[in-house]
């Protein structure tokens, strides 16, 4: 059975998902749920993890919630859409990623998973947004990630590259590089997205659609099911 816990928090006359608590149990045929406690993931995103659903059959089926069923994870997702590393969400009166509550509070998950930076080629001002340089990018990446991983020390953390569709790709290059450079730093596996959001998997040219979800889903499983060190 999947229980199900949802907090919505709406600004600016925009609902964004900022939290999503799911006990995600295995499918049918996996034994990982009934051999005893199921392992448990903490997935920290944006958009493209806050704006889909653990309903399996359902158009907007997570990429988390294909993994998490897949492997038998107690899942809790704390996302916003348009949130980043350094920039704020719900239309810049959200959080960021550190700002994000219950981050750096949670019970020592097995695994934790990173998906964002798509929204960090810029920042806000006000609600403007202003393109900031790599190293903005950078320096707040390292810092999130340098916490996390002090804070959950036992953890495997897992960040993916941007999942990016065909829009402003003039960004994703130095976003994209950044994200890696601090991923490395801090010990983290990461995962590149190369190719997973092509114009046919995004109706929008920014979120997937289920292929898009079950793209992404599947590069981060390919990862997971090797040894740490083979990533």
């Amino acid at each position: 059975m999947v229980r199900r816990q949802r907090v919505w928090w709406v600004a600016a006359a925009a609902a964004a998902v900022v939290a999503v608590s799911t006990a995600l149990l295995a499918g049918p045929g996996n034994d990982r749920a009934s051999a005893g406690a199921a392992p448990t993931m903490l997935v920290i995103g944006d958009s493209i993890s806050a704006s889909y659903v653990d309903e399996p059959g359902s158009p907007k089926q997570a990429w988390w919630s294909f993994v998490a069923r897949e492997l038998g994870y107690e899942t809790t997702v704390l996302a916003e859409a348009g949130s980043g590393y350094q920039r704020p969400g719900s239309q810049c009166r959200g959080t960021t990623f550190p700002q994000r509550p219950g981050v750096f509070e949670q019970p020592p998950p097995s695994l934790i998973l990173v998906e964002g930076g798509r929204n960090d080629w810029a920042r806000c001002d006000g609600t403007d947004l202003v393109p900031v340089p790599s190293e903005e990018v950078l320096a707040a990446a390292d810092a999130f990630l340098e916490r996390l991983t002090t804070t959950y020390p036992d953890a495997r953390v897992v960040v993916l590259a941007p999942p990016w569709g065909p829009l402003q790709q003039q960004y994703v290059d130095d976003v994209t590089a950044a994200i890696e450079t601090a991923a490395d730093r801090n010990g983290c596996e990461f995962l590149p997205m190369d190719g997973v959001l092509p114009e046919d998997r995004t109706p929008d040219g920014v979120h997937p659609d289920l292929d898009g979800s079950r793209a992404i889903a599947e590069v981060v499983l390919t990862a997971l099911n090797r040894e740490p060190d083979a990533v």
